[in-house]
């Protein structure tokens, strides 16, 4: 049986080296090859350090964990998109996002990011996909001339395509927050994995797992 390992908001934890190597353990230690290391979010900033390093320090903890799938939240975008692009060429995961573009309506970092994808794990086929909080440039100024679309819409055209690539389970990386339960509704996903909102979660609803981890590492 596929384990996720779902870390996400882990935000100021940089400007803690011992809580930080803590969360960078707690993770590899529970790390095997029927998991994936799974992110949802507001893991390259806010922080002290990440002024100082424009978010590049969350690259460090990438590589400890061994990071597979992230996607982006709002603080992403905190030092604009050209320093969120540097990141992600850097990173080892891949990158998922449904409903982020560039101003000419091309796929934000296109060459890097992708809306969906699959993974099979322990014989298992997972289809994922990422979507972000359209409320993103309203929160987040440096964002840009990015367009954050409906992740209602993008959800659908990816999850059709996971469903007719014939995957045994569907799960969303999200950092819509309360828009995880919309979601959850709206489309057909077995896990949606959560950010944004920093306390802990597990329920369900119309079938659909809602998970969250908390925040900062915590």
């Amino acid at each position: 049986m596929p384990r996720l390992l779902h870390y996400s908001d882990v935000e100021n934890v940089y400007d803690d080296t011992v809580r930080v190597g803590r969360l960078a353990g707690a993770i590899r230690s529970r790390d095997g090859p029927d998991a994936l290391v799974c992110g949802t979010g507001d893991n390259t900033a806010p922080g002290v350090l990440a002024l100082i390093e424009r978010g590049r320090q969350s690259l460090d903890l990438f590589h400890a964990i061994d990071a597979d799938l992230e996607t982006f939240g709002n603080h992403d975008f905190d030092f604009g998109p050209d320093a969120t692009r540097s990141i992600v060429a850097d990173a080892p995961q891949t990158w998922l996002s449904a409903n982020v573009y560039e101003a000419d309506g091309e796929r934000f970092a296109a060459d890097r990011v992708v809306s969906h994808t699959v993974e099979e794990v322990d014989g298992v086929r997972i289809g994922f996909f990422g979507v972000t909080d359209p409320a993103t440039p309203s929160l987040n100024p440096k964002s840009g001339e990015l367009e954050f679309t409906d992740p209602h819409e993008a959800a659908a055209s990816a999850v059709e395509e996971l469903r007719d690539a014939g995957v045994d389970r569907v799960v969303a990386l999200s950092h819509l927050g309360s828009g995880d339960d919309d979601l959850a509704r709206a489309v057909d996903v077995d896990v949606i994995l959560g950010g944004h909102l920093h306390v802990e979660r597990r329920e369900r609803i119309d079938g659909t797992l809602l998970l969250r981890p908390g925040a900062n590492g915590a």
